[in-house]
């Protein structure tokens, strides 16, 4: 099943999905001029023979910073169906993805996503080229080389879930489009997640942190101090 973390019932709403209660918690967050901005994290819950996710994890993590808002998906068509109606809804000011990969040396950027689904191995899009770019601003994107080899570039996001789920949202954000301003696509990128043997959950949270403040300041776009307002109306 798929977790909205921090989700809370208002005792006005009859019915609580994960999709509504983002939109509400942002919209509550924004109404109180708490955050000019709204970032979706997503990790995985843990799976198969792993009894732990890191990803997970550090998205469970990170929900407590200010504008950060995070959902748990299960490991499955399930977990790529409700992401993508999560970032279709649109609001977001940046989208970071983020999966656990059990031979990464360090945390994994990926820079690019397969046309590919992951249990059909049909393609996700049938008239969708063939590789989707990241819409981060790489330059942007302060890697420490002098951490190296703990944070990478990666050009092979896979061909399972997580690829997947990175493919339908650079199709998304393009095709509907998604922006934070005009001319300014919503920034979305993956983060592959090393056994926290080889990465301390802190130390991610650091890296990711800053990542969501690079790809913010990336596009350089207004506050959206009337977004309240938008949400309220879109599920008023």
């Amino acid at each position: 099943s798929v977790q909205f973390v921090g989700m809370q019932r208002c005792g006005a709403c009859s019915r609580m999905t994960p999709v509504y209660a983002a939109c509400l918690v942002q919209s509550l967050l924004l109404w109180a001029g708490t955050s000019d901005a709204a970032v979706l994290i997503t990790g995985y819950q843990p799976w198969g023979n792993f009894t732990e996710n890191p990803s997970g994890d550090l998205a469970v993590a990170l929900n407590s910073s200010i504008g950060v808002f995070s959902q748990l998906l299960p490991v499955s068509e399930a977990g790529v169906l409700e992401a993508e109606r999560l970032v279709a809804a649109g609001g977001w000011d940046a989208i970071i993805h983020l999966g656990f990969e059990e031979e990464a040396k360090g945390l994994k950027l990926e820079t690019m996503a397969l046309n590919r689904r992951a249990l059909s191995q049909g393609v996700v899009a049938a008239s969708g080229p063939l590789l989707l770019p990241t819409t981060a601003d790489l330059g942007a994107v302060a890697l420490n080389v002098a951490n190296s080899p703990l944070e990478l570039w990666s050009r092979d996001a896979g061909t399972f879930f997580c690829n997947e789920i990175y493919y339908r949202t650079l199709l998304a954000v393009r095709k509907q489009p998604l922006e934070r301003c005009a001319g300014a696509l919503v920034p979305s990128i993956f983060v592959h997640v090393p056994p926290v043997k080889r990465m301390p959950l802190a130390e991610a949270m650091r890296f990711v942190l800053a990542l969501k403040d690079d790809l913010l300041k990336s596009t350089d776009c207004p506050s959206r101090a009337s977004a309240s307002r938008k949400w309220f109306h879109l599920y008023e």
